[in-house]
């Protein structure tokens, strides 16, 4: 390598790693004959799997991969890896089948924790976190510190703080709504991708609509308490005060909703839902959520489908857009108003196949879509990608699902790291 060429990198390392914390701008023990910059370079690149063993190395190592800003340099040279965090059923064992991949995770004393690999099926399901790793195509469950996880429980992620949440949903031994909240730590101080308790809700409730909102809040709203009553109140979770606060109740009630934050004026939108003396018949409006006003505001003629739930079906890439793409096997009943302008735009997209059980989320700056059916059953599913940047696209691949993930997930985000 010529002289001039070295010259660029350390400049433009020196540039990139001078958003790393001040802690290790002059720390020459990273790597030892190598300047800081260099080293951060290097270290940012090894594969997050090892990540774990790395910070045993020293405490330099260790200091600077718990550090916040590690995750958005790796992002920043291209090296993060994505990672689709998946709520879903358990499968019965399968005595033919491999045994299931897992990620040890240690609870918040401390303590490791392992999942039982078998899980065994009875009458009611078992949920469990299931990871996806988009870099490396690999397939693990976390391992949770409870016994398991609670049932229907809604997963967002705060991606500057490195978390995944777990949120409400059903206890697994009352089937009762709770208030719960498990936070996985990702990233940050001291972090070695552990579980804690988080406040938990004001109120419980579950099948809610849930986002987050920047980089440390995720709003809730709607879903159904302990006596099957749809909800119209709404609170936001700090996950930095670890509090939560009570916001303006929608104006209709809504169980069985879809959340998304939309990165425009329309801020947090809650899609159709059903009211307690309803159930089961889907609204076709939406409410949105001003922060600065704290009050809700109605859009009309957005979910088509009266009798179909919008969760799952509804996934996007909400960066700056208010745009949204609905994956179904059928036509809407309705047929759009053109001549509408709406603030939040639905677009429905046919699914190359029919009669089957789907679930979409977003991956990045890709849709994914998970196919049930028949393949599902023999232990097989298919997840299938679409490009969102600027226009929907045709479909860019198709994902083979291992025996013990295939079953639809409940809910799903995803997260660098």
């Amino acid at each position: 390598m010529t002289c001039a060429r070295l010259s660029t990198i350390m400049e433009m390392s020196k540039k990139r790693a001078g958003d790393i914390s001040k802690d290790f701008q002059n720390c020459h023990d990273l790597i030892p004959g190598l300047p800081s910059e260099l080293a951060i370079e290097c270290l940012v690149r090894v594969p997050y799997q090892f990540q774990s063993a790395m910070k045993s190395v020293c405490r330099s190592w260790r200091s600077l991969i718990s550090d916040s800003s590690f995750i958005i340099e790796r992002r920043r040279c291209g090296k993060a890896e994505l990672l689709l965090c998946l709520v879903q059923p358990l499968s019965p064992p399968n005595p033919a089948s491999k045994t299931v991949g897992e990620t040890l995770v240690m609870d918040e004393k401390g303590e490791k924790k392992l999942e039982d690999e078998s899980p065994r099926v009875f009458g009611t399901p078992r949920f469990g976190l299931s990871v996806y790793n988009a870099a490396m195509s690999t397939w693990n469950r976390v391992a949770f510190p409870e016994q398991q996880i609670p049932l229907f429980c809604e997963c967002v992620a705060l991606q500057d703080a490195g978390k995944i949440l777990l949120i409400g949903g059903w206890d697994p031994e009352t089937l009762q709504p709770v208030k719960d909240v498990y936070v996985l730590e990702f990233a940050g101080e001291g972090s070695g991708r552990r579980w804690r308790r988080g406040s938990p809700m004001t109120e419980s409730r579950s099948f809610f609509a849930c986002a987050s909102v920047g980089s440390t809040k995720v709003y809730v709203a709607g879903g159904h308490d302990d006596q099957k009553n749809a909800l119209r109140s709404a609170e936001v979770y700090d996950v930095e005060k670890d509090e939560w606060s009570t916001i303006a109740p929608m104006t209709e009630e809504r169980d069985e909703c879809q959340g998304f934050f939309m990165e425009t004026d329309l801020g947090f939108c809650v899609i159709s839902g059903y009211a307690t003396e309803s159930q089961g018949r889907f609204r076709s409006d939406a409410e949105s959520y001003d922060l600065a006003t704290n009050s809700w505001a109605k859009i009309e003629n957005i979910w088509p489908f009266q009798d179909t739930s919008p969760r799952g079906r509804i996934a996007g890439d909400m960066r700056g857009s208010s745009r949204l793409w609905c994956f179904t096997d059928q036509l809407p009943s309705e047929t759009k108003d053109d001549s509408r302008k709406c603030k939040l735009d639905v677009e429905t997209i046919q699914l190359p196949v029919t009669g089957s059980s789907v679930f979409a989320g977003s991956l990045g700056g890709e849709v994914v879509v998970m196919v049930g059916g028949k393949r599902e059953s023999e232990g097989e599913g298919v997840m299938m990608k679409m490009k969102t940047e600027k226009k929907i696209g045709k479909w860019s691949g198709h994902i083979q699902i291992p025996y013990g993930f295939s079953t639809l997930p409940f809910s799903q985000s995803s997260i660098y790291v």
